[in-house]
Protein backbone atom coordinates (compact mmCIF):
# COMPACT_ATOMS: atom_id res chain seq x y z
CA UNK A 1 0.00 0.00 0.00
CA UNK A 2 3.18 2.29 1.18
CA UNK A 3 4.68 1.78 -2.25
CA UNK A 4 1.46 2.31 -4.04
CA UNK A 5 0.95 5.48 -2.68
CA UNK A 6 5.04 6.96 -2.77
CA UNK A 7 4.50 5.69 -7.25
CA UNK A 8 0.88 8.08 -7.37
CA UNK A 9 2.74 10.76 -5.84
CA UNK A 10 6.07 10.67 -8.35
CA UNK A 11 3.44 10.17 -11.19
CA UNK A 12 1.41 13.24 -9.81
CA UNK A 13 4.38 15.78 -9.58
CA UNK A 14 6.05 14.65 -12.65
CA UNK A 15 6.80 17.61 -14.79
CA UNK A 16 6.16 18.11 -18.40
CA UNK A 17 7.52 20.51 -20.72
CA UNK A 18 5.54 23.17 -20.20
CA UNK A 19 4.22 26.08 -23.03
CA UNK A 20 5.98 29.15 -21.28
CA UNK A 21 3.84 32.77 -21.67
CA UNK A 22 5.53 35.02 -24.39
CA UNK A 23 6.52 37.72 -23.00
CA UNK A 24 6.77 36.16 -19.57
CA UNK A 25 5.60 38.30 -16.46
CA UNK A 26 7.31 38.26 -12.52
CA UNK A 27 3.82 36.90 -11.41
CA UNK A 28 3.73 34.04 -13.52
CA UNK A 29 7.13 32.92 -13.20
CA UNK A 30 6.34 32.54 -9.25
CA UNK A 31 3.78 30.50 -9.74
CA UNK A 32 5.61 28.19 -12.13
CA UNK A 33 7.96 28.02 -9.78
CA UNK A 34 5.88 26.61 -6.87
CA UNK A 35 4.51 23.70 -9.37
CA UNK A 36 7.49 22.78 -11.27
CA UNK A 37 10.51 22.69 -8.69
CA UNK A 38 11.97 18.93 -7.94
CA UNK A 39 13.17 19.73 -4.05
CA UNK A 40 9.74 21.18 -4.04
CA UNK A 41 7.97 17.87 -5.11
CA UNK A 42 10.36 15.72 -3.25
CA UNK A 43 9.66 17.95 0.57
CA UNK A 44 5.65 17.04 -0.24
CA UNK A 45 6.29 13.28 -0.66
CA UNK A 46 8.39 13.93 2.60
CA UNK A 47 4.93 15.07 4.31
CA UNK A 48 3.14 12.28 2.43
CA UNK A 49 5.25 9.44 4.18
CA UNK A 50 5.01 11.58 7.34
CA UNK A 51 1.11 11.22 7.21
CA UNK A 52 1.81 7.34 6.16
CA UNK A 53 3.89 6.89 9.37
CA UNK A 54 1.19 8.83 11.65
CA UNK A 55 -1.69 6.64 10.48
CA UNK A 56 0.26 3.63 11.33
CA UNK A 57 0.03 4.35 14.71
CA UNK A 58 -3.64 4.91 14.47
CA UNK A 59 -3.83 1.74 13.26
CA UNK A 60 -3.16 0.53 16.89
CA UNK A 61 -7.11 1.19 17.74
CA UNK A 62 -8.19 -0.53 15.03
CA UNK A 63 -11.01 -3.24 15.75
CA UNK A 64 -9.09 -6.99 15.61
CA UNK A 65 -11.33 -10.14 13.80
CA UNK A 66 -9.16 -13.61 14.60
CA UNK A 67 -10.74 -16.59 14.30
CA UNK A 68 -9.56 -19.51 17.01
CA UNK A 69 -10.21 -23.10 15.54
CA UNK A 70 -8.90 -25.99 17.21
CA UNK A 71 -9.53 -29.69 16.30
CA UNK A 72 -8.39 -32.21 19.08
CA UNK A 73 -8.74 -35.48 20.77
CA UNK A 74 -7.58 -36.70 23.76
CA UNK A 75 -7.06 -39.98 25.76
CA UNK A 76 -8.83 -40.24 28.87
CA UNK A 77 -8.52 -43.39 31.31
CA UNK A 78 -12.38 -42.96 32.82
CA UNK A 79 -13.86 -41.43 29.78
CA UNK A 80 -12.16 -42.61 27.13
CA UNK A 81 -12.19 -40.50 23.72
CA UNK A 82 -12.81 -36.77 24.51
CA UNK A 83 -13.24 -34.46 22.05
CA UNK A 84 -11.75 -30.69 22.99
CA UNK A 85 -12.85 -29.12 19.65
CA UNK A 86 -13.38 -25.58 19.81
CA UNK A 87 -14.65 -22.36 17.23
CA UNK A 88 -14.45 -19.34 18.18
CA UNK A 89 -14.16 -15.61 16.59
CA UNK A 90 -12.66 -13.68 18.54
CA UNK A 91 -13.08 -9.67 18.46
CA UNK A 92 -10.39 -7.02 20.15
CA UNK A 93 -10.36 -3.60 20.51
CA UNK A 94 -7.57 -1.34 22.08
CA UNK A 95 -9.70 1.34 23.61
CA UNK A 96 -6.36 3.41 24.69
CA UNK A 97 -2.77 2.70 24.75
CA UNK A 98 -0.64 5.67 26.71
CA UNK A 99 2.44 4.20 24.34
CA UNK A 100 0.75 4.67 21.24
CA UNK A 101 -0.66 7.93 22.63
CA UNK A 102 2.95 9.45 22.94
CA UNK A 103 4.77 8.34 19.51
CA UNK A 104 1.44 9.81 17.91
CA UNK A 105 2.08 12.76 19.43
CA UNK A 106 6.09 12.49 18.08
CA UNK A 107 4.50 11.36 14.81
CA UNK A 108 1.94 14.66 14.74
CA UNK A 109 5.29 16.85 15.55
CA UNK A 110 7.28 15.56 12.56
CA UNK A 111 4.46 16.35 9.86
CA UNK A 112 4.62 19.75 11.33
CA UNK A 113 8.12 19.89 11.04
CA UNK A 114 7.91 18.61 7.49
CA UNK A 115 5.31 21.12 6.76
CA UNK A 116 6.98 23.91 8.39
CA UNK A 117 10.65 23.05 6.26
CA UNK A 118 8.12 23.20 3.00
CA UNK A 119 6.96 26.71 3.85
CA UNK A 120 10.46 27.81 4.49
CA UNK A 121 11.85 26.37 0.91
CA UNK A 122 8.73 28.56 -0.52
CA UNK A 123 9.83 31.44 0.80
CA UNK A 124 13.84 31.00 0.48
CA UNK A 125 12.60 30.02 -3.51
CA UNK A 126 10.35 33.08 -3.94
CA UNK A 127 13.30 35.86 -3.87
CA UNK A 128 15.77 33.37 -5.43
CA UNK A 129 13.21 33.59 -8.24
CA UNK A 130 12.69 37.05 -8.13
CA UNK A 131 16.23 37.74 -8.38
CA UNK A 132 16.84 35.10 -11.32
CA UNK A 133 13.82 36.83 -13.38
CA UNK A 134 15.45 40.60 -12.46
CA UNK A 135 18.83 38.90 -13.88
CA UNK A 136 17.49 38.62 -17.22
CA UNK A 137 16.25 41.55 -17.67
CA UNK A 138 19.78 43.48 -16.03
CA UNK A 139 21.58 41.31 -18.68
CA UNK A 140 19.75 42.25 -21.79
CA UNK A 141 19.62 46.00 -20.38
CA UNK A 142 23.18 46.16 -20.27
CA UNK A 143 23.47 44.18 -23.48
CA UNK A 144 21.76 47.29 -24.97
CA UNK A 145 24.40 49.32 -22.97
CA UNK A 146 27.63 47.86 -24.68
CA UNK A 147 26.28 48.10 -28.08
CA UNK A 148 25.39 51.41 -28.07
CA UNK A 149 29.76 51.43 -26.63
CA UNK A 150 30.81 49.23 -29.12
CA UNK A 151 29.01 51.45 -32.24
CA UNK A 152 30.39 54.78 -30.75
CA UNK A 153 33.80 53.01 -30.71
CA UNK A 154 33.75 51.24 -34.24
CA UNK A 155 32.39 54.89 -35.56
CA UNK A 156 35.07 56.70 -33.97
CA UNK A 157 38.12 53.74 -35.02
CA UNK A 158 36.60 54.50 -38.50
CA UNK A 159 37.16 58.12 -38.30
CA UNK A 160 40.67 57.74 -37.35
CA UNK A 161 41.24 55.10 -40.02
CA UNK A 162 40.27 57.97 -42.45
CA UNK A 163 41.94 60.49 -41.16
CA UNK A 164 45.27 58.42 -41.07
CA UNK A 165 44.69 57.22 -44.85
CA UNK A 166 45.05 61.00 -45.62
CA UNK A 167 47.92 61.31 -43.20
CA UNK A 168 45.51 63.60 -40.63
CA UNK A 169 45.95 61.22 -38.15
CA UNK A 170 49.21 59.50 -36.25
CA UNK A 171 49.35 55.58 -36.03
CA UNK A 172 49.12 56.01 -32.16
CA UNK A 173 45.73 57.55 -32.45
CA UNK A 174 44.93 55.22 -34.62
CA UNK A 175 45.70 52.06 -32.38
CA UNK A 176 44.37 53.73 -29.54
CA UNK A 177 40.86 53.64 -31.44
CA UNK A 178 41.33 50.26 -32.32
CA UNK A 179 42.27 48.60 -29.19
CA UNK A 180 39.24 50.16 -27.32
CA UNK A 181 36.89 49.45 -30.01
CA UNK A 182 38.70 45.30 -29.62
CA UNK A 183 37.42 45.51 -25.92
CA UNK A 184 34.14 47.10 -26.65
CA UNK A 185 33.96 43.26 -28.62
CA UNK A 186 34.92 41.79 -25.63
CA UNK A 187 32.55 43.34 -23.30
CA UNK A 188 29.33 42.68 -26.06
CA UNK A 189 30.76 38.90 -25.99
CA UNK A 190 30.58 38.72 -21.80
CA UNK A 191 27.46 40.74 -22.39
CA UNK A 192 25.73 38.04 -24.51
CA UNK A 193 27.98 35.12 -22.34
CA UNK A 194 25.45 37.40 -19.21
CA UNK A 195 22.48 37.30 -21.47
CA UNK A 196 22.46 33.00 -21.88
CA UNK A 197 23.45 32.17 -18.24
CA UNK A 198 21.26 34.37 -16.45
CA UNK A 199 18.19 32.62 -18.78
CA UNK A 200 19.89 29.58 -17.85
CA UNK A 201 19.85 30.06 -14.17
CA UNK A 202 15.75 30.82 -14.23
CA UNK A 203 15.19 27.83 -16.00
CA UNK A 204 16.97 25.64 -13.63
CA UNK A 205 14.74 27.40 -10.77
CA UNK A 206 11.72 26.24 -12.75
CA UNK A 207 12.84 22.78 -13.47
CA UNK A 208 12.86 23.29 -17.51
CA UNK A 209 15.49 22.35 -20.08
CA UNK A 210 17.21 25.04 -21.57
CA UNK A 211 15.64 24.66 -24.92
CA UNK A 212 12.13 25.78 -23.05
CA UNK A 213 14.41 28.54 -21.76
CA UNK A 214 11.94 31.47 -20.62
CA UNK A 215 13.13 34.27 -23.32
CA UNK A 216 11.04 37.66 -23.72
CA UNK A 217 10.62 38.61 -20.06
CA UNK A 218 8.09 41.71 -19.03
CA UNK A 219 9.86 44.23 -17.09
CA UNK A 220 7.84 44.85 -14.00
CA UNK A 221 6.09 48.44 -12.71
CA UNK A 222 8.25 48.88 -9.04
CA UNK A 223 7.01 52.54 -8.94
CA UNK A 224 4.61 52.24 -6.07
CA UNK A 225 7.20 50.84 -3.66
CA UNK A 226 8.60 54.07 -3.49
CA UNK A 227 5.65 56.16 -3.10
CA UNK A 228 5.06 54.97 0.35
CA UNK A 229 7.00 55.85 3.33
CA UNK A 230 9.08 52.77 4.92
CA UNK A 231 8.22 51.84 8.60
CA UNK A 232 10.17 52.81 12.07
CA UNK A 233 12.39 50.11 12.95
CA UNK A 234 10.20 49.53 16.02
CA UNK A 235 7.09 48.70 13.53
CA UNK A 236 9.07 45.70 11.99
CA UNK A 237 11.12 44.49 15.04
CA UNK A 238 7.40 43.73 16.90
CA UNK A 239 6.42 42.04 13.89
CA UNK A 240 9.19 39.78 13.37
CA UNK A 241 8.57 38.89 17.43
CA UNK A 242 5.08 38.11 16.85
CA UNK A 243 4.86 36.76 13.54
CA UNK A 244 8.27 35.67 12.17
CA UNK A 245 7.57 32.01 10.55
CA UNK A 246 10.80 30.51 12.41
CA UNK A 247 10.46 32.02 15.35
CA UNK A 248 6.90 30.43 15.88
CA UNK A 249 7.84 27.03 14.67
CA UNK A 250 10.71 27.31 17.43
CA UNK A 251 8.10 28.20 19.72
CA UNK A 252 5.97 25.36 18.44
CA UNK A 253 8.75 22.53 18.84
CA UNK A 254 9.55 23.60 22.69
CA UNK A 255 5.65 23.43 23.10
CA UNK A 256 5.62 19.97 21.75
CA UNK A 257 8.98 19.00 23.65
CA UNK A 258 7.35 20.03 27.01
CA UNK A 259 3.65 18.25 26.14
CA UNK A 260 5.72 15.04 25.53
CA UNK A 261 8.03 15.67 28.88
CA UNK A 262 4.41 15.59 30.76
CA UNK A 263 3.55 12.78 28.81
CA UNK A 264 6.46 10.70 30.16
CA UNK A 265 6.46 12.24 33.73
CA UNK A 266 2.42 10.98 33.66
CA UNK A 267 3.21 7.99 31.49
CA UNK A 268 2.22 4.29 33.36
CA UNK A 269 2.21 2.70 30.19
CA UNK A 270 -1.65 2.18 30.69
CA UNK A 271 -3.44 -0.28 28.06
CA UNK A 272 -7.22 -0.56 28.25
CA UNK A 273 -8.49 -3.44 25.88
CA UNK A 274 -12.27 -4.61 24.54
CA UNK A 275 -13.07 -8.65 23.90
CA UNK A 276 -16.44 -10.55 22.52
CA UNK A 277 -15.93 -13.89 22.03
CA UNK A 278 -18.58 -16.00 20.00
CA UNK A 279 -18.36 -19.55 19.28
CA UNK A 280 -18.69 -23.17 19.78
CA UNK A 281 -17.28 -25.80 22.14
CA UNK A 282 -17.21 -29.21 21.59
CA UNK A 283 -17.13 -30.70 25.73
CA UNK A 284 -19.03 -28.45 27.16
CA UNK A 285 -22.07 -28.05 24.58
CA UNK A 286 -24.13 -25.48 27.02
CA UNK A 287 -22.09 -22.63 26.43
CA UNK A 288 -22.50 -22.88 22.48
CA UNK A 289 -24.02 -20.01 21.21
CA UNK A 290 -23.25 -17.97 24.01
CA UNK A 291 -21.11 -14.71 23.50
CA UNK A 292 -19.00 -13.56 26.21
CA UNK A 293 -17.14 -9.71 26.66
CA UNK A 294 -14.32 -8.21 28.76
CA UNK A 295 -12.27 -5.70 29.10
CA UNK A 296 -8.71 -5.44 30.09
CA UNK A 297 -6.67 -3.05 32.22
CA UNK A 298 -2.61 -3.83 32.29
CA UNK A 299 -0.48 -1.05 34.10
CA UNK A 300 2.81 -2.14 35.07
CA UNK A 301 4.22 -1.46 38.52
CA UNK A 302 6.57 1.87 39.31
CA UNK A 303 8.30 3.86 36.59
CA UNK A 304 11.05 1.90 33.94
CA UNK A 305 14.33 3.30 33.76
CA UNK A 306 13.74 4.24 30.51
CA UNK A 307 11.03 6.45 31.01
CA UNK A 308 13.18 7.94 33.75
CA UNK A 309 15.97 8.38 31.29
CA UNK A 310 13.65 9.97 28.27
CA UNK A 311 12.22 12.46 31.10
CA UNK A 312 15.38 13.46 31.83
CA UNK A 313 16.81 14.14 28.12
CA UNK A 314 13.29 16.16 27.79
CA UNK A 315 13.89 18.61 30.28
CA UNK A 316 17.57 19.10 28.87
CA UNK A 317 16.24 19.32 25.00
CA UNK A 318 13.69 22.17 26.63
CA UNK A 319 16.09 24.19 27.87
CA UNK A 320 18.44 24.14 25.26
CA UNK A 321 15.28 24.64 22.85
CA UNK A 322 14.75 28.09 25.01
CA UNK A 323 18.58 29.17 24.62
CA UNK A 324 17.63 28.49 20.90
CA UNK A 325 14.63 30.67 20.81
CA UNK A 326 16.72 33.40 22.69
CA UNK A 327 19.61 33.32 19.89
CA UNK A 328 17.71 33.30 17.20
CA UNK A 329 15.64 35.99 18.20
CA UNK A 330 18.47 38.01 18.43
CA UNK A 331 19.93 37.11 15.52
CA UNK A 332 16.87 37.84 13.61
CA UNK A 333 16.05 41.59 15.09
CA UNK A 334 20.08 42.16 13.68
CA UNK A 335 19.55 40.46 10.11
CA UNK A 336 16.44 42.81 9.89
CA UNK A 337 17.76 45.98 11.21
CA UNK A 338 20.56 45.21 8.65
CA UNK A 339 17.60 45.07 5.65
CA UNK A 340 16.21 48.07 7.15
CA UNK A 341 19.09 50.29 6.84
CA UNK A 342 19.92 48.90 3.08
CA UNK A 343 16.12 49.77 1.87
CA UNK A 344 16.98 52.89 3.41
CA UNK A 345 19.72 53.86 1.68
CA UNK A 346 18.61 52.15 -1.79
CA UNK A 347 15.37 54.67 -1.67
CA UNK A 348 18.02 57.19 -1.20
CA UNK A 349 19.77 56.30 -3.98
CA UNK A 350 16.98 55.54 -6.17
CA UNK A 351 15.86 59.13 -5.66
CA UNK A 352 19.83 60.66 -6.72
CA UNK A 353 19.19 58.01 -9.69
CA UNK A 354 16.04 59.27 -10.77
CA UNK A 355 17.47 63.18 -10.80
CA UNK A 356 20.54 61.71 -13.07
CA UNK A 357 18.14 60.12 -15.64
CA UNK A 358 16.46 63.64 -16.00
CA UNK A 359 19.63 65.03 -16.44
CA UNK A 360 21.22 62.37 -18.71
CA UNK A 361 17.56 62.48 -20.55
CA UNK A 362 17.59 66.38 -20.84
CA UNK A 363 21.16 66.28 -22.13
CA UNK A 364 20.79 63.44 -24.37
CA UNK A 365 17.87 66.12 -26.11
CA UNK A 366 20.71 69.00 -26.48
CA UNK A 367 23.50 66.80 -27.66
CA UNK A 368 20.75 65.62 -30.62
CA UNK A 369 20.11 69.08 -31.14
CA UNK A 370 23.64 70.31 -31.36
CA UNK A 371 24.31 67.14 -33.92
CA UNK A 372 21.11 68.49 -36.36
CA UNK A 373 22.52 71.84 -36.18
CA UNK A 374 25.87 70.43 -37.00
CA UNK A 375 27.21 71.88 -34.10
CA UNK A 376 30.36 69.76 -32.32
CA UNK A 377 28.40 66.96 -30.12
CA UNK A 378 28.40 63.87 -28.28
CA UNK A 379 25.30 62.56 -28.99
CA UNK A 380 27.12 58.92 -29.20
CA UNK A 381 27.97 58.70 -25.50
CA UNK A 382 25.20 60.71 -24.15
CA UNK A 383 22.44 57.76 -25.41
CA UNK A 384 25.26 55.31 -23.87
CA UNK A 385 25.03 57.28 -20.41
CA UNK A 386 21.18 57.81 -20.36
CA UNK A 387 21.03 53.73 -21.10
CA UNK A 388 23.79 53.51 -18.34
CA UNK A 389 21.84 55.54 -16.08
CA UNK A 390 18.89 53.39 -17.07
CA UNK A 391 20.47 50.08 -15.90
CA UNK A 392 21.59 51.53 -12.64
CA UNK A 393 17.80 52.50 -11.67
CA UNK A 394 16.33 49.52 -12.80
CA UNK A 395 18.77 47.25 -10.72
CA UNK A 396 18.51 50.00 -7.89
CA UNK A 397 14.93 49.18 -8.00
CA UNK A 398 15.32 45.39 -8.10
CA UNK A 399 17.91 45.31 -5.11
CA UNK A 400 15.71 47.15 -3.32
CA UNK A 401 12.11 44.89 -3.98
CA UNK A 402 14.49 41.87 -3.14
CA UNK A 403 15.76 43.50 0.53
CA UNK A 404 11.87 44.75 1.29
CA UNK A 405 10.33 41.17 0.15
CA UNK A 406 13.31 39.65 2.53
CA UNK A 407 12.01 41.73 5.36
CA UNK A 408 8.55 40.98 4.82
CA UNK A 409 9.23 37.67 5.06
CA UNK A 410 10.95 37.87 8.49
CA UNK A 411 7.64 39.97 9.68
CA UNK A 412 5.80 36.73 8.73
CA UNK A 413 4.12 39.09 5.70
CA UNK A 414 3.20 37.81 1.98
CA UNK A 415 4.97 39.37 -0.70
CA UNK A 416 3.56 41.55 -2.59
CA UNK A 417 4.08 43.13 -6.02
Amino acid sequence: MKSLLITWLFLSFSTQALELPNPLTLKRTLELATTQNLEQQQLSINIALDKIELESYQDGYKTTVDLDLQLARRDNEKLGHTDYSHAFIKINKVLYDQNVEINQNAAKSNVKNTEFALQQFKIDKTTQVMQAFFNVILADMRHETVLERLAISAIRANRIQDNFDVQDASEVELLEKQTLTQFDVVKRIEAEAAQITTRAKLAQLLNMTYENRPDDLVKPDLTHFFKKELDEFEIWQKKIQLSNLELGELKRMLANLKQQRNLEKNNKEIVISSNIRLGGQSYDSSKNGNWRAGFSFVMPFGQSQRQKKKTSELLVKIKQQQLRIEQRAQELNQQALSLWLKLKTLKQRHQALTTELDYRDLYLELARANYEMEIKSDIGSAMSNLTDTEWKLTKNEFDFVIVFTQLQQLAGEDYAL
